[in-house]
């Protein structure tokens, strides 16, 4: 049985693009959702939604307005971080693929947290969690869709198509919206969408 994993992640910020991974002002998950699905028959096996309780951080406001999470409510309703990652972790042990759109922004935030916590933990180990994660094989739907829907380039480029977001591939091929927009689970769910609709294209279905 082949499977993917279509995960996604809400964030405190952006990564430091310029300093490692294990540097200790990278950002936190705040939220994680993670779909296991067979491609075969495209049922979900299983699936996770947590929200992450902050420790020893917070929310910015400027965060909780893209997603909605307050660091309060994180504090109410959250699991551990680490927990959040192990889980993730686990499904992709089941996984030979792992989907996002973007998906080397999210890859890049699950490494941070397993430099944060998992490899400390486990540092006998000879593939270090974090070395683990980053080499398991990886598609992105924003690169996928970006030949196929050949969007213009933005001022700022010098030539080709611009990279889709989420919605914009989203609209392109189910001409709507989807629900749950910048929800880790929503996105991930557009996110499966969008990848088995890129498949259906390309087998002239």
């Amino acid at each position: 049985m082949e499977t993917a994993l279509f995960y996604d992640t809400e964030t405190t910020g952006l990564p430091l693009f310029k300093e490692p991974s294990e540097h200790p002002d990278q950002p936190h998950i705040v939220q994680l959702a993670a779909f296991l699905v067979d491609l075969s028959t495209r049922e979900t096996i299983a699936s996770i939604d947590v929200i992450v309780r902050p420790d020893g951080w917070t929310i910015p406001d400027e965060m909780t307005a893209i997603h909605g999470i307050t660091t309060q409510k994180a504090l109410r309703v959250g699991i551990p971080e680490p927990q959040a990652v192990d889980m993730l972790r686990a499904m992709q042990e089941n996984a030979g693929l792992r989907v996002g759109h973007n998906e080397p922004f999210d890859a890049r935030i699950v490494r941070i947290a397993a430099k944060r916590f998992m490899d400390p933990r486990d540092p006998g180990l000879a593939i270090p969690p974090s070395d683990e994660w980053k080499a398991h094989s990886a598609a992105c739907t924003a690169q996928l869709s970006r030949p196929i829907l050949k969007l213009p380039p933005t001022a700022n480029m010098r030539g080709g198509h611009k990279t889709p977001s989420l919605m914009e591939a989203y609209q392109h091929f189910f001409g709507q919206d989807y629900p749950g927009q910048h929800t880790a689970r929503g996105d991930a769910l557009a996110c499966m969408r969008v990848y088995f609709a890129i498949q259906d294209l390309q087998k002239g279905q």
